[in-house]
């Protein structure tokens, strides 16, 4: 019944009303197409190590996901700049630029969360809404 309504109303729409029955108008409906940014096909990771002074100085070493080098573009850098920024943890200029304020920012956030890492988890970026989430591979 909508769909019938929904036609309803672009034939309504697209037909003037005229004095002259004979004469009529045609709309050219088109649909529209998106185009999405692609996910990456290569999965990328990173090693962290840190040494835990609660294990007697043992280093411990731990691989996570990390978005893939070609994604970190200046304007993706910029976006986390200000996603960190709306968060409170980021009070510096956004210059599209991995720098160490940027780098101090990731780590308080992801410290917060659970992980004590300067370096951008896949998480992170996904949670941000940086990148799409891969279902089925994370």
């Amino acid at each position: 019944m909508k769909l019938g309504l929904l036609a309803g109303f672009i034939l309504a729409f697209a037909t003037p009303a005229l004095a002259n029955p004979v004469e009529t108008s045609r709309a050219r409906i088109d649909q529209s197409h998106m185009a999405l940014p692609h996910a990456t096909s290569r999965l990328c990771w990173a090693r962290y190590a840190t040494r835990n002074a609660q294990n007697n100085g043992v280093i411990e070493e731990i691989a996570f996901r990390v978005p893939c080098p070609e994604q970190m573009t200046t304007e993706f850098i910029a976006t986390l700049q200000r996603a960190l920024h709306a968060r409170g943890q980021y009070d510096g200029p956004i210059t599209g630029q991995a720098d160490s304020q940027t780098r101090a920012a990731v780590q308080r956030f992801q410290k917060s969360n659970g992980f004590d890492s300067p370096i951008l988890t896949l998480e992170t970026a996904q949670n941000f809404g940086l990148l799409p989430i891969e279902l089925g591979r994370n």
